[in-house]
């Protein structure tokens, strides 16, 4: 019998609720991270329990997490590490991991959020090849949107394992080419907020029509999940579904017709160009 090929041990760098996240898709029956060594290194020891109840090692250093993760590795089957910190501290994580793989030509996964994977490549000293992904929040649930490039040092089939690791997080993992990262963060990183404020604006509608907040919430939160669920699963483009809710001279028309009348669309649009415009500013 065939023996099923071993996933790279994975050192994660945060134990935040992306760094929860992904040990949560990961870990599952069928996850990547299922019969592979993993190590978190977060310097906040409450943080550390949760990690535990999914069979994962904790350190609370850098220095000690690269150690652990050495003493499971070999050397055809490298340790990755994904960085799952916040962008800002990224210098204190560099200072003490390079000196840890200074020599190593090791693959990094970046989650950093508006940092170019040439800022990565040289903050960790060169030799190493980075992999830059962004998921989105729905990952907490298993329905994240992710997009991975391939990034500076790396070449194709670094990204391997990673896609298969951000794909135990959502159904969806889309290959982009690092220019259009930002634009990505715009629509999908950025785009849970947008669905966010939407459903804040119809609960002020419903309770100002009379509805209590709470019954409000329940109606709003149902009629965006079955709307989204209907998306996803239909073949149809969303204008095509909207005109099917859309009776000539009906309700939802006089819906649609104010607020193209405010000009809710074209601001919607221009909205995520200056998000995307922002995490240009970002990263620089």
């Amino acid at each position: 019998m065939a023996t099923q090929p071993r996933n790279p041990p994975l050192v994660i760098i945060g134990g935040g609720n992306m760094g929860l996240a992904i040990v949560s898709g990961g870990r599952g029956m069928i996850g990547p991270l299922h019969h592979t060594a993993v190590i978190v290194a977060e310097p906040d020891a409450s943080k550390h329990e949760a990690f535990r109840e999914f069979n994962v090692q904790t350190a609370s250093t850098i220095t000690d997490a690269i150690a652990a993760a050495r003493d499971v590795e070999t050397s055809s089957d490298q340790a990755q590490i994904l960085l799952a910190v916040k962008p800002q501290m990224l210098g204190a994580v560099a200072s003490e991991l390079r000196p840890l793989i200074a020599e190593d030509h090791r693959i990094v996964i970046s989650i950093l959020a508006g940092t170019p994977s040439a800022k990565v490549h040289a903050a960790l000293g060169g030799n190493v090849r980075v992999i830059r992904a962004m998921p989105n929040l729905p990952a907490k649930i298993r329905q994240s949107t992710t997009a991975m490039a391939i990034g500076a040092g790396a070449r194709i089939g670094d990204e391997t394992f990673a896609r298969e690791l951000f794909a135990s997080l959502g159904p969806l993992v889309v290959s982009i080419d690092e220019s259009l990262m930002d634009a990505f963060t715009a629509v999908a990183g950025s785009g849970p907020a947008y669905v966010f404020y939407l459903a804040e604006a119809m609960i002020q509608a419903s309770v100002r029509l009379g509805f209590d907040e709470p019954t409000a919430r329940d109606i709003v939160r149902e009629t965006i999940a079955g709307a989204g669920n209907l998306l996803a699963e239909s073949f149809d483009a969303p204008e095509k579904l909207r005109a099917g809710v859309t009776s000539k001279g009906g309700t939802t028309e006089a819906a649609c017709k104010k607020m193209d009348e405010a000009g809710v669309m074209p601001a919607i649009v221009e909205a995520i160009r200056a998000a995307r415009d922002r995490g240009r500013e970002l990263a620089k």
